[in-house]
């Protein structure tokens, strides 16, 4: 559904989803006593295993031998074999637990009846050709066991429970990356997800001109300029409707921030890296005072806080002053706002939701706009308006996610109010290009690797560096 008609089943049947997302702090507060966050369901993870096979490039027809492809082992209930592998390209960085790395995806081509025979396996694999490359390609996120064992308990990222969120927000919204499978072997854990080659939005912000480094924070000097606040727009629907989604999935993110905002090819945005979500506890209204989750259709309730989880910009003063209890929503609501802050004025709003550092202070008094006066930053009436919602120190203030989709920031309308000067609205935002400069729109997909020689094994020539996330500080 697009963003303008994204609540018109709010105001048509009352008991939708979408509900969930207009209830205010008192509401939740007097729906139940507070609650832990729930636990996420056990996740699906499949046995797989390395193999070393012969793949033919389906741009150019020529054969190359290829070792350590990672494919699903056993044979599902119809007696085949997977029909996808993942051929490693290059390594995009580290993680805690292990690595990422761009896989392309092999699919398999004119199975045989000796695809049945798990004996004869390794020779058919080593054997035939009938696996193809392909235009796909995927992040591998690779987890090493020890590592997870020796420090679960005591690091507030656990893959298995990544896992377990992914596969519960699904791989089919167009603004919340999926996993595509799990696999698992003696060594590692794998999380295959969606490739997003247009880089992250702190570097698509400092590409055009928009954003200082986030070391800058706040200062005097910025003109109003109506485009950005047009693309800002474009951008901050979207992820206002990945904050939606997860609303719906009864999910609290708890570490939005640029680092964790990637763009497709398209310069559509994406929000990932859902390591750290909580699972939100809700009423039962069929069992008084029992808690459920969001498909028994009952009210969210408050949840014991469980640390500070993100990035410590981002954090709302709630966490900060570490109260016992908040609204898992109204957290992920204030994040939001800072994203939005920075995207139209270029800077950090503050250091920190602190009483301690000036300009929270002043934000989060209700005195955002003349704030934004005295330090000479432009924008308009209605962002200011917006902007405020989300920064109030007391989340019962605080705008809700329904409130900010109506709000006319959002559906790009003006004040019609005597006080302010209209603004004039820009024309709709258009999507950037975005040139790779690491490989050309026709270089194949495994055009680099080595014709084999008979029967002699060859390693993958290492590729290119490959840039990767700009970290903000």
């Amino acid at each position: 559904m697009s963003i303008l008609g994204l609540w018109e089943c709010a105001d048509e049947e009352p008991e939708c989803e979408s509900c969930h997302s207009e209830l205010t702090y008192d509401e939740v507060e007097a729906a139940g006593a507070p609650s832990r966050p729930l636990d996420f369901p056990a996740p699906t993870v499949y046995r797989c295993r390395r193999v070393d096979i012969r793949a033919r490039d389906h741009r150019s027809g020529s054969v190359y031998f290829v070792r350590d492809v990672i494919m699903r082992s056993g044979i599902d209930r119809c007696g085949r074999r997977s029909d996808i592998a993942y051929l490693s390209r290059k390594k995009l960085g580290k993680t805690t637990y292990g690595s990422l790395r761009l896989c392309v995806v092999l699919r398999r081509i004119s199975p045989s009846k000796t695809d049945l025979q798990e004996s004869r396996q390794d020779a058919f694999e080593g054997d035939f050709v009938n696996w193809e490359s392909t235009d796909e390609k995927v992040v591998m996120k690779i987890s090493e066991w020890h590592k997870i064992h020796s420090m679960r308990g005591r690091h507030l990222e656990d893959p298995i429970k990544e896992i377990s969120t992914l596969q519960m927000l699904g791989d089919y919204h167009p603004h919340v990356q999926g996993a595509r499978e799990a696999l698992q072997d003696d060594n590692n854990l794998y999380t295959i997800m969606p490739y997003l080659s247009g880089g992250d939005l702190y570097g698509k912000l400092v590409e055009h001109d928009i954003l200082c480094p986030l070391g800058m924070i706040l200062e005097e000097g910025n003109e109003f300029n109506g485009h950005v606040e047009n693309r800002a727009r474009f951008w901050f629907g979207q992820l206002l409707e990945a904050v939606f989604h997860l609303q719906m999935k009864g999910v609290c993110h708890r570490d939005i921030s640029l680092e964790n905002l990637l763009l497709d090819d398209n310069d559509n945005l994406v929000l990932i890296d859902p390591g750290l979500s909580l699972r939100v506890p809700y009423s039962d209204p069929r069992n008084y005072g029992c808690v459920s989750d969001v498909s028994c259709g009952g009210s969210r309730l408050l949840m014991k806080a469980q640390g500070q989880g993100g990035r410590l910009m981002y954090a709302p003063p709630e966490i900060i002053n570490k109260e016992d209890y908040v609204d898992a929503f109204a957290l992920d609501m204030w994040a939001v706002g800072v994203i939005l802050f920075i995207m139209l004025v270029g800077r950090a709003p503050f250091k920190w939701a602190h009483p301690t550092d000036q300009r929270y202070e002043k934000m989060s008094s209700g005195e955002l706009k003349s704030l934004l006066k005295l330090l000479d930053i432009r924008i308009s009436p209605e962002a200011s308006d917006l902007l405020q919602g989300f920064f109030h120190r007391d989340p019962r203030k605080r705008i809700t996610l329904a409130e900010a989709m109506r709000h006319p920031w959002i559906q790009g309308k003006e004040f019609t109010h005597e006080e302010t000067i209209p603004v004039p609205v820009p024309p709709a935002p258009k999507r950037f290009p975005f040139v790779r400069q690491d490989e050309s729109p026709n270089s194949s997909p495994i055009s680099f690797l080595r014709k084999s020689k008979g029967s002699q094994k060859r390693r993958l020539s290492p590729g290119a560096a490959m840039p990767f996330q700009v970290a903000a500080s």
